[in-house]
């Protein structure tokens, strides 16, 4: 790769101690780690080591505003370059953090745990310390697309479409934050494999003869002492009033209207060896979402001085050998780990692959899930590996290895390969394809991030046994406790909104009353007749690829016939959402 990037070893701070500074128009850090030798480490509190930081800032000197870095490593490790990089400021620099895209790269022994398959590639673009315009970010994604692929069962596309085939590029696929498509290959080192250099120097063309690749070859990291929780301090216009808490005993299977901090506070004095077998959070993104009883919009330091009393109230009420599962946007969740690997086991970042909605340069689709379990105790994990799955049959109530990604997802050629034979496997592993966001209203509650039940029961099962206790301080529309129950474990949720408390409630007393009626553990669901419209947006877009073809160029709105413009207006935010779409007609 020596045509594509100039490589330097780093082993001190002094590495870059002759290079012209702001000159590179890509920067990539190979750091410093071992393949599996963190993953199952005791808590430890760890911060970037001095020559790591000052390597750091090296590469930001050498970048020239508006260009990339892009930093490359263990998942355990890389959530402490990533809090590091955003923190770091110069006297006219900062780096503004783009994406951490989860590479499934490595098929490792599983060493007890899942296989750990995931490594992390950070991207973060140079801006100004002062303006608040940004430059153009000049990744050139459409330069790196993934050819459409086959299923080996029944011969169409991989993904499902959904009757959205027209909007299929001839090229193939854009490129997400997710990249599954890589050759698996075992990893020796910790240096950025070749495809993956190949794949940065495709994103970054502006970039040829000013690409910089730094493999560090001294320690990432350096002990630090560990410290409490910040003081929450909530300003007026976020805080929340919360109900009064008169907990003096843990009830099961209980849904409580209170706030999670004060909860966990007071379950933490009243069971200090913890009482807790699993804990799951799935909290608001700070994303300015409507969640009716909670401001989603705090500054980044409060919401982040907010997830550590959260977090360390989960830790505490968990037993020993209890698994705690969080699960963000990878922004946060790098915060999240760093935090959690001073007082928990981290065992894996999973990278769950789950396409919301297509926009920005990288389609983002990937949730971090973070999974760490609690020192003085054996913790539960319910798998069945490739071989003892086929060898042994039916699982019970262990988790299965999923199929392999060859296969479609589409229910039809599920049950027909099924009945034929045709059900290859494979381990799972910490990037998790198989399991979807729900696509559909008729499967949605009023709620802007509800959780699938196929995530939760793999969770669940996974890590617990049945009888065992599972919390949720962000209940919500209620999944966990759903899924607890329909796996014959206990749960305890609590939510700050009371309408939420509500529907949980709702929900629970229906599932009760269905399986008193029929047997089944699940919640019903009355299905939605959904009128079909006389134009649909597949009729607005295949129209919008034809005037594209017609013109031989892009529309604007100012090619677009009035009537057009209607249906636009129907089915669209803007019109920019579906003129996007109209490109598609002008590919070769």
């Amino acid at each position: 790769m020596h045509d594509l990037w100039q490589t330097i070893e780093c082993q001190n701070r002094h590495a870059l101690a002759g290079e012209t500074s702001a000159g590179r128009g890509a920067v990539l850090i190979s750091t410093r780690s071992e393949p599996g030798a963190t993953r199952n480490a005791a808590p430890h509190a760890e911060q970037l080591s001095a020559d790591s930081q000052a390597l750091l800032r090296e590469a930001v000197r050498v970048l020239r505003f508006g260009a990339l870095l892009f930093i490359y490593g263990a998942p355990r490790e890389l959530a402490l370059w990533g809090r590091s990089a955003e923190r770091l400021a110069t006297a006219d620099a900062r780096l503004l953090f783009k994406y951490w895209i989860a590479l499934d790269l490595d098929p490792a022994c599983r060493d007890g745990f899942l296989q750990p398959a995931h490594r992390g590639l950070l991207l973060f673009q140079k801006v100004s310390a002062h303006r608040k315009t940004r430059p153009p970010f000049p990744l050139q994604a459409a330069a790196a697309r993934v050819p459409h692929q086959s299923c080996a069962a029944c011969g169409r596309t991989l993904k499902d479409w959904g009757g959205k085939r027209h909007l299929m590029h001839p090229q193939g696929a854009a490129l997400s934050d997710v990249w599954r498509d890589l050759s698996p290959q075992h990893l020796a080192d910790s240096v950025a494999p070749a495809a993956v250099l190949q794949r940065l120097a495709a994103l970054t063309p502006d970039a040829a003869g000013q690409r910089l690749h730094l493999l560090q070859t001294a320690a990432t990291l350096s002990s630090r002492s560990v410290p409490e929780p910040p003081d929450l301090v909530l300003t007026a216009d976020t805080a929340v009033p919360a109900p009064p808490l008169r907990l003096r005993k843990l009830e099961r299977n209980r849904v409580y209207h209170a706030d999670c901090v004060a909860f966990l506070e007071r379950v933490a004095r009243l069971y200090p060896e913890g009482i807790f077998d699993m804990v799951f959070a799935d909290p608001p993104y700070n994303l300015e979402k409507n969640y009716a009883a909670y401001a989603d919009d705090l500054a980044e330091r409060h919401y982040l001085a907010w997830c550590e009393h959260w977090l360390a109230g989960m830790a505490r009420t968990l037993k020993p050998g209890g698994s705690l599962f969080v699960l963000n946007l990878p922004r946060w969740a790098m915060y999240h780990a760093a935090f959690l690997h001073a007082h928990l086991t981290f065992r894996h970042w999973i990278a769950w692959d789950a396409l919301s909605e297509p926009r920005g340069r990288l389609m983002p689709a990937h949730y971090a899930l973070l999974y760490y379990t609690k020192p003085g105790g054996k913790p539960v994990f319910n798998y069945r590996g490739v071989g003892r799955a086929i060898k042994e049959g039916d699982a019970g109530d262990a988790v299965t290895p999923p199929d392999a990604p060859q296969y479609c997802l589409r229910a039809g050629c599920l049950r027909d390969r099924k009945a034929r034979g045709d059900d290859a496997r494979v381990e799972l592993s910490d990037v998790w394809f198989d399991v979807h966001r729900i696509k559909h209203k008729r499967d949605r509650d009023a709620h802007p991030c509800q959780l699938p039940e196929k995530l939760m029961e793999r969770l669940i099962r996974l890590t617990t046994r049945p009888g065992d206790l599972v919390f949720d301080p962000f209940c919500g529309a209620g999944t966990t406790a759903i899924a607890a129950r329909k796996l014959g474990r206990d749960f305890v949720v609590v939510d700050l909104d009371a309408d939420y408390v509500r529907l949980t409630r709702e929900k629970l007393v229906a599932m009760a009353r269905g399986q008193a009626a029929s047997g089944v553990a699940a919640f019903p669901r009355a299905r939605v007749a959904r009128p079909r419209k006389a134009v649909s947006k597949r009729d607005v877009e295949l129209a919008l690829q034809q005037l594209a073809r017609d013109l031989g160029r892009a529309p604007t709105e100012a090619d677009l016939s009035p009537e057009l413009l209607r249906q636009i207006a129907l089915r669209y935010p803007y019109p920019g959402a579906a003129l996007k779409r109209a490109r598609i007609g002008l590919s070769p």
